[in-house]
């Protein structure tokens, strides 16, 4: 049985963590997918045949934040205005890990789960205040909100696949067991023969393999990787010992329900006020709270969602302009076109010319 992971020398500095000035990149829930979401502590040394947790409470940084503090982004270090329309986005750890000296600071991920494969390497991380050690075979599920970092080592080998949740509505609302399996953060190492671990291994491969071509299809077969790779963290919860404990911070709650909103009513041209009204709180407080949440206003969490299926439309539709905007609840072509090149920084026939 391999060892619980132990404390480890930092070479942060005391006090608290620095802040990262990158913008906020964001995608959205699905209708009552965040419904049972719960940001939890994960639980205790928990065994299976084939695989052992290895988060261990004594293994927590010094260099802690305000839980409702830590900054959330798309993707580590990119700006919003770079986000693209893609249902998964699967790279290497080194990819991203290289070029911060493998290490990845505090954050979060807005309405996106992300899911890492350590195929040689490792190191340690930290996911919502407990730590643990990470090698060769081991598996992350981070859902959406859970507080994460990594210290790589140097030259670690694996995949880090980001999938948003409109991405997996289909599996999500055809399964609802697997939205609460999804719901928790999980830390696994697997043997290197085990068939799960090769499972996997081979799903992310694959994945890789298609969103870094531009075959025909690319769209539909991303879907469906980002499904495989969601199935198999799911089927991997379920067969596992689970102790959870609900530890719901009130302002993460009201996020999450007011994005649970948007994704319902994005297209009907509610204003901040009617949601907030729905809400049960004023405008600056839901403002405040999204803020001090995901670092970005409520009323950009309304846009970041209107830019996200006009891109989709965009990229992955023949619909003409106007189309689009009526679809979006515009009522005038020409301002969602002004909207758009806002916030993209072209207009949408100069975004599908590129495209």
């Amino acid at each position: 049985m391999p060892a619980l992971a132990r404390s480890w020398p930092s070479n942060r500095p005391d006090g608290p963590a620095p802040t990262i000035a990158t913008c906020v990149r964001t995608i959205t829930s699905p209708e009552g997918c965040f419904r049972r979401f719960q940001l939890a502590q994960l639980s205790a040394l928990s065994t299976m045949d084939h695989s052992h947790r290895l988060l261990d409470k004594s293994n927590i940084w010094n260099a802690a934040m305000p839980e409702d503090q830590v900054p959330a982004f798309w993707l580590y270090g990119e700006r919003r205005n770079d986000r693209f329309p893609d249902a998964l986005h699967i790279e290497t750890i080194a990819t991203r890990s290289l070029m911060h000296d493998w290490t990845i600071r505090p954050h979060r991920h807005q309405e996106m789960f992300q899911f890492l494969l350590i195929e040689s390497g490792g190191g340690h991380t930290r996911i919502d205040g407990q730590s643990g050690s990470l090698g060769s075979g081991s598996v992350i599920l981070l859902p959406p909100l859970a507080v994460h970092e990594f210290d790589f080592t140097a030259g670690t080998n694996g995949f880090v696949a980001s999938i948003a949740i409109t991405s997996i509505r289909r599996l999500l609302h055809a399964e609802p067991g697997a939205e609460a399996l999804l719901s928790q953060p999980m830390l696994l190492q697997f043997q290197r023969s085990d068939a799960k671990l090769r499972s996997i291994g081979y799903l992310m491969r694959s994945a890789h393999d298609e969103f870094s071509a531009r075959r025909i299809g690319r769209d539909s077969a991303l879907s469906a990787h980002a499904e495989l790779i969601s199935l198999w963290f799911a089927r991997t919860s379920q067969s596992r010992a689970s102790l959870r404990e609900d530890k719901r911070h009130p302002r993460i709650d009201l996020v999450r329900r007011f994005i649970e909103m948007v994704e319902v009513n994005f297209r009907s041209g509610m204003s901040l006020s009617d949601y907030a009204q729905g809400l049960g709180v004023s405008v600056p407080h839901l403002t405040r709270v999204c803020r001090q949440v995901v670092d970005r206003p409520a009323v950009g969490i309304i846009q970041d969602r209107l830019m996200i299926e006009a891109r989709r439309d965009l990229v992955y539709t023949a619909m003409p302009i106007s189309q689009i905007a009526f679809r979006l609840g515009f009522s005038d072509p020409a301002y969602f076109s002004r909207f758009f090149a806002i916030h993209a920084g072209v207009s949408p026939s100069a975004y599908r010319g590129k495209r």
